[in-house]
């Protein structure tokens, strides 16, 4: 999933990286990984979530520019006309649906055309508001379902269980 995430924001080489819902960095911090010069900003709201990014970038060699631990919708009254450049990408993970919407209206009015939103989606529900509201802000929207199995031994050999679906969706502003 983190993989068909990170070719879904189409890093660039220059540019802003948002990550809102970054649980321990792991999608921002390997995108540093992969494009060195990118500015990501990593926000999370759980309590330890600032020391644990922090500490994986550390053992990854990377510098994010900021790691907030904050509910993002604190951080959306703030500075977020400060924070955005000439390319940029965001990653919206680890909220509710309504937060989602709030998030993707708010920062709709600094992204530019070619800019990227990636959403990993676990719900039909959230799915379908969240690509609808895509569609009327007038983005262009992509999506790829990723499902995994894993293997359990029984009597006769290997039962394949499945792991939750993730609809990912990528959404382009036109």
């Amino acid at each position: 999933i983190r993989i068909q995430i990170l070719a879904d924001l189409e890093l660039p080489e220059l540019g802003t990286l948002l990550d809102i819902g970054s649980g321990s960095g792991t999608i921002g911090l390997e995108a540093l990984r992969l494009r060195p010069k990118l500015k990501l900003i990593s926000i999370d709201k759980r309590f330890g979530s600032q020391l644990l990014v922090k500490e994986n970038a550390k053992r990854l060699e990377v510098s994010p520019r900021k790691v907030i631990e904050s509910d993002i919708k604190q951080f959306l009254n703030n500075d977020l006309h400060n924070i955005f450049s000439d390319s940029n990408r965001v990653i919206i993970g680890g909220c509710d649906k309504e937060t989602k919407i709030i998030v993707i209206e708010a920062i709709s009015k600094f992204l530019k055309k070619g800019d990227i939103i990636v959403l990993p989606i676990i719900t039909y529900e959230v799915l379908n508001e969240v690509s609808n509201f895509l569609i009327k802000l007038n983005y262009e929207t992509k999506m790829n379902l990723i499902q995994t199995f894993k293997g359990l031994s029984i009597s006769e050999g290997t039962r394949f269980e499945p792991n939750n679906p993730v609809f990912i969706i990528k959404a382009t502003k036109k």
